[in-house]
């Protein structure tokens, strides 16, 4: 495996950790250029990201996969896909998670978001099981399915 690839899997790895245990560590890994998206809306800046991501409930992930590839041949930018379970507010049941990050390099070495997006609100389902169902309503399929790369790049959504 590349190792700005493997790189890239250990900091979405750790952003996910931080994420459960602190998230108020994770103005670190964000910019003042940083965006989200964010059940459509756009959050730019480690403040306004950080407040989003400080103001929702209590959470744990499980991450089952994660893939990061290049944008285009040489470059050392990534984007990032990252998929699992998240458990909200301390109830049993595990909801399906997804979510796509355009990853830029430091001059330290490691990695800072610079894009990602999070579509939450009709995305996922309960599992059942070993069996589960992912609903995408067509209103976020639109904005979802759409070229990646050019959503995490430009930080826009089609509406």
């Amino acid at each position: 495996m590349d190792l700005k690839i493997a790189e890239g899997q250990r900091f979405l790895e750790s952003y996910y950790r931080t994420f459960d245990a602190n998230r108020a560590d994770l103005a670190n890994l964000q910019r003042e250029e940083s965006v989200m998206i964010f059940d459509g809306r756009k959050l730019q800046g480690k403040g306004a990201i950080l407040a989003e991501l400080t103001s929702l409930q209590q959470c744990r992930h499980q991450i089952l996969t994660i893939s990061c590839q290049p944008t285009f041949r040489g470059s050392s930018d990534l984007v990032g896909m990252v998929s699992g379970n998240i458990w909200l507010d301390g109830k049993q049941d595990a909801r399906l998670f997804n979510e796509a990050f355009m990853l830029l390099p430091t001059p330290e070495g490691s990695f800072y978001v610079s894009r990602g997006t999070f579509p939450i609100k009709n995305f996922v389902k309960t599992l059942k099981g070993t069996n589960f169902e992912i609903v995408v309503e067509p209103e976020d399929a639109v904005s979802f399915f759409f070229p990646l790369l050019l959503v995490l790049k430009y930080g826009f959504v089609i509406r």
